[in-house]
């Protein structure tokens, strides 16, 4: 009787616990064994307190049977019409043109530091590039990009990525095609210096930046060529080599470049409120006609300008500087800015005159500058401090020099080249290519090299103990190919 008992008492366990299961959405029906028993008790307990909670209130479990369409969760609402997003013609004609006919992602190849490609639309042909060509010439329409062709969506200085940007004006693809049908090759040369760092992030920078330039060609739809300098070196505007380079890629057999013709757009123009003039000397480099955005693309007047310098206009001499040697012993110390003319004025005209040149360039260190001064004036040798010798701190140290050699003179020669003219002469020595006016093949010495010099200058007086000192203004000395290099702009 006691087994019966026990029995019907868990069977009467297990169809509650059913019955409950299915009450809290439990789909599994447990089987207990004998010997779980007294387990499946407390868990029946547990769940009818939990379930007890749970249950909604009868006249309202009523209610909601007897209006089944009203959308309390009982059943699924009705399907949500999504909003027609609509498709783009440009979208719609993607889809339905064969691949053939698509045309393919802008592909950069890089040339050192630049960035050049050649995008075509699939319709055209080699000839759309190359054609027309009158009297045997071509013409060229070449346009700087940012804040030219195009501006950021963001309305920030610098693009978040390669969707941020828009026309620069809603007319520049309209003007672009219409100087495409009257014959110039649409150009594009910018600098990019942003590009230049290394790691992922410049990766996927230089990424966002290929796709953005990809949108743009694929909506002007125009053979184009695009070239982009990465660095501060002489494919950088205003310094022609990005235009160099373009013609080397129409090759030897390409007919000549029509210059009188050609023009060129950009937005950096030496008016008020322009970051630079770097534009509008790389128009003047090329002897090309220069238009700013609002002159050709909404036909505005152009407003006045200035340049911080202009080469050309700098007086010429064909004299040395007038400075000669005076005493049998001489430390001369050079004065001024780096790119001041120092290294000139000592190899063409006074190591002539018999001065040992003391350069920290060449030696490295100064306690091996100072050093070798001592040997050569041991030796009864002149010598010259070929340096910026910015401070009276500095300067000392070779009036030091100066007294431990018996009968020794101490002179000076300062050299007042404005920062201007030596911010050109560094791009000339760094970058012109021509192996006269960088005899020692140096590179930039860079902005910080300027800012050194000007935190730390003091005008030489003869109070430091120089007998005399000999001002030298800056005036450009050397052969006419030589001038003809010097007086482009080399700064933007």
């Amino acid at each position: 009787m006691w087994l019966v008992s026990s029995w019907f008492r868990v069977v009467d366990v297990v169809i509650v616990h059913q019955r409950l299961s299915k009450r809290v959405g439990t789909r599994r029906a447990y089987k207990p064994s004998w010997h779980q028993y007294s387990r499946l008790q407390l868990q029946y307990r547990a769940l009818s307190q939990q379930t007890s909670k749970k249950m909604p209130p009868k006249g309202k479990r009523k209610a909601r049977e007897e209006t089944p369409d009203k959308n309390d969760g009982t059943v699924s609402p009705p399907p949500v019409k999504r909003p027609n997003a609509g498709t783009s013609s440009a979208a719609a004609t993607s889809f339905f043109t064969p691949t053939s006919q698509k045309a393919s992602p802008i592909e950069f190849i890089k040339h050192g530091s630049l960035l050049a490609a050649l995008w075509e639309p699939v319709a055209s042909s080699s000839k759309a590039v190359t054609a027309p060509i009158k009297d045997g010439k071509i013409k060229f329409a070449g346009f700087d990009l940012d804040s030219n062709l195009i501006s950021t969506k963001s309305g920030k200085t610098f693009a978040r990525d390669g969707e941020d940007w828009k026309w620069w004006h809603p007319t520049v693809p309209s003007k672009l095609r219409q100087m495409f049908e009257e014959g110039y090759r649409i150009v594009i040369f910018t600098n990019q210096n942003g590009l230049k760092a290394s790691g992922s992030k410049a990766d996927d920078k230089l990424k966002e930046w290929k796709k953005k330039i990809n949108y743009i060609v694929t909506a002007l739809n125009l053979p184009i060529h695009v070239y982009a300098a990465t660095e501060t070196d002489s494919y950088r505007k205003p310094r022609t080599g990005m235009f160099e380079h373009y013609l080397s890629e129409l090759g030897a057999d390409a007919p000549l470049v029509d210059m009188e013709s050609s023009v060129f757009v950009g937005d950096a123009a030496g008016r008020k409120g322009d970051f630079s003039a770097g534009d509008r000397k790389f128009a003047e480099n090329l002897g090309l006609k220069f238009l700013t955005p609002e002159e050709l693309f909404l036909n505005e007047e152009p407003r006045p300008y200035e340049l911080d310098l202009d080469p050309a206009s700098l007086p010429r001499s064909a004299v040395a500087p007038a400075f000669e040697k005076k005493h049998p012993l001489e430390v001369v110390v050079l004065c001024g800015r780096p790119g001041s003319g120092k290294s000139t004025l000592t190899t063409k005209y006074l190591v002539p005159l018999g001065y040992e040149r003391i350069n920290q360039d060449i030696l490295k260190t100064k306690d091996k500058c100072i050093k070798a001064a001592q040997g050569y004036l041991k030796e009864g040798e002149s010598v010259v401090i070929d340096a910026t010798n910015s401070s009276r701190d500095t300067r000392a140290v070779w009036k030091g020099v100066a007294d431990k050699a018996k009968g020794a003179v101490f002179r000076c020669i300062y050299l007042t080249t404005s920062e201007t003219l030596c911010y050109h002469n560094d791009g000339v020595r760094a970058y012109s290519g021509m192996k006269s006016l960088n005899p020692e093949n140096r590179t930039s010495v860079g902005s910080m090299a300027f800012r050194t010099f000007k935190s730390k200058f003091q005008e030489p007086h003869v109070s430091e103990g120089f007998q005399d000192i000999t001002v030298v203004d800056f005036e450009f000395r050397g052969t006419d190919a030589e001038f003809d290099i010097w007086k482009r702009h080399w700064a933007p």
